[in-house]
């Protein structure tokens, strides 16, 4: 006699771990005390060279209507040995914000905003680059701009060239520019001088940082030729701050061509001059050799150098994920659940 044993099979859905969400106002110390300056600086450092060693994955897509400023950007990183991240850009100031998932599982561990720490990796970009790109022995920088983006810029570039002694700001309103002076002067012990003019805050500058507002509401370029320093740096970080001929005079730096030619597709003067087989991917030099000492941007040492401040690449997950780690050893932000409470999750 034959005997049937059935056993039942009760499936077990994956566990789901809470997800911590984390708000502006949980990371703005670290926009606002000095202290901190030296982790996103360190974190744009580690992900280049994780970048430049293959270890590194990143993808982007950009929907944009006509005439729109910003659009939705999308772009998620993932590494050896890293968490995922997905950044999310839209029109500002509504849409700035990141996820982190596990590298491994792919669970959902943070939903970020990203207003502050983008601030954050943008000038720490700058910081990294003024690094190993500013002239020897830099004592003096403009600045234009006195906006979101100027305060951690000169936090960043002051960490990374302390030799610095002086910083010429020029924004068109007056109070802005006075105001952002007294304050940085006052929070970096620098000398922070506001300045009437862009010719007079570039003017004899080692270092000229166009922290100017950027996208696509710039339409003019900001400089002219002879207002900067021979052996300068210049830190462009939007579209059309810059003329084709300024380009063609000077050496460029950037993190990659491809971020820079290709991701979603050149900006002014760039585009021009890529179209009129002007410019190549031989005109640039990345920064990452540039770190490791196997390259270097200038042929002389009265070469000015442009240093293009592109978009987040794999830097943004970085920052990110150092970001939540300092969020959660201090107990910030609060936990929510996608799954409901008949569902296993983690605790």
């Amino acid at each position: 006699m034959w005997c049937l044993w059935f056993v039942e099979w009760v499936y077990t859905p994956p566990t789901m771990p809470d997800v911590l969400m984390l708000s502006d106002n949980d990371f703005r110390p670290l926009r606002e005390d000095p202290t901190y300056a030296g982790g996103p600086i360190d974190c744009v450092e580690r992900a280049i060279r994780a970048h430049d060693q293959g270890k590194t994955r990143f993808q982007g897509m950009v929907d944009r209507n006509p005439g729109e400023f910003e659009g939705l950007r999308v772009a998620m990183a993932a590494g050896t040995e890293t968490l995922t991240g997905l950044r999310l850009f839209g029109n500002p100031p509504h849409t700035r914000a990141f996820m982190l998932f596990d590298g491994t599982t792919r669970s959902m561990m943070a939903l970020m905003d990203y207003g502050v720490l983008n601030s954050l990796r943008v000038g720490a970009i700058a910081g990294v680059a003024a690094k190993y790109l500013a002239p020897k022995g830099a004592k003096v920088m403009g600045l234009l701009g006195s906006g979101w983006q100027a305060p951690p810029q000169v936090q960043s570039i002051k960490n990374t060239v302390p030799g610095l002694e002086l910083i010429r700001v020029y924004s068109p309103t007056v109070a802005n520019r006075e105001s952002f002076a007294a304050r940085m002067s006052e929070i970096h012990g620098i000398d922070v001088e506001a300045v009437g003019s862009i010719e007079e805050a570039v003017t004899d500058a080692d270092i000229v940082d166009l922290c100017a507002p950027g996208h696509f509401d710039v339409k003019e370029p900001l400089l002219e030729i002879p207002w900067v320093k021979p052996g300068a740096l210049v830190i462009s970080m939007a579209a059309s701050q810059l003329t084709e001929e300024f380009v063609l005079q000077s050496r460029v730096a950037t993190v990659s061509w491809h971020a820079l030619a290709e991701e979603p597709a050149p900006r002014p003067p760039y585009s021009g001059l890529i179209e009129k087989g002007l410019f190549s991917k031989d005109d640039v030099t990345e920064l990452g050799p540039i770190m490791d000492g196997t390259a270097d941007v200038r042929r002389k040492p009265d070469d000015t150098v442009i240093y293009d401040l592109t978009g987040g690449n794999v830097h943004d997950l970085f920052l990110a994920t150092w970001a939540y780690e300092w969020a959660k050893e201090r107990g910030l932000g609060s936990t929510f659940a996608f799954t409901g409470e008949d569902l296993p999750r983690d605790r």
